[in-house]
């Protein structure tokens, strides 16, 4: 947190929570934002291309990016896991922690690709077009000003 004079007062600067973002990958136009907080799960949802069955990837959102924390899947196929997960419920679940940043996506109305954060469930194809480049990507919130008064 960064502390500022500013007529006799002191301001403080922080950035509160983390900002979910989807941007157009051509031309860095921001479709899309929301601030939440560190930890927070985000939700992809798809069909699968060549399987025609649902897939669902958990991602936590943190400062340094997205990190892929699930994989639910009721089919094996091209481009899914073939070891790692477990049989729950009938669908394959993979576990995992890994860092991967930012989310680069082709999203298509085939695939019906949706993102679900917090209470918000957007249509990635609605909001940037069939067949567009995006990239789900998290990072620190904006900086916000802050009277020291203020909680």
């Amino acid at each position: 947190m960064a502390a500022v004079a500013m007529a006799a007062a002191t301001v403080l600067l922080d950035r509160p929570g983390i900002e979910v973002h989807v941007a157009d990958t051509a031309t860095g136009r921001v479709l899309w934002r929301r601030v939440g907080s560190p930890g927070g799960l985000i939700e992809l949802s798809y069909t699968h291309s060549v399987e025609r069955t649902p897939v669902i990837e958990v991602f936590r959102a943190e400062p340094d990016g997205l990190h892929l924390v699930a994989m639910r899947f009721s089919s094996q196929g091209a481009g899914l896991p073939t070891e790692g997960y477990t049989v729950e419920g009938g669908q394959f679940v993979l576990r995992t922690d890994r860092r991967i940043g930012a989310l680069p996506l082709r999203v298509s109305k085939l695939a019906g690709h949706r993102l679900s954060v917090g209470g918000d469930r957007i249509d990635l194809v609605g909001l940037a077009g069939d067949g567009a480049a995006v990239a789900v990507a998290s990072q620190p919130g904006p900086w916000r000003i802050r009277w020291p008064s203020q909680p």
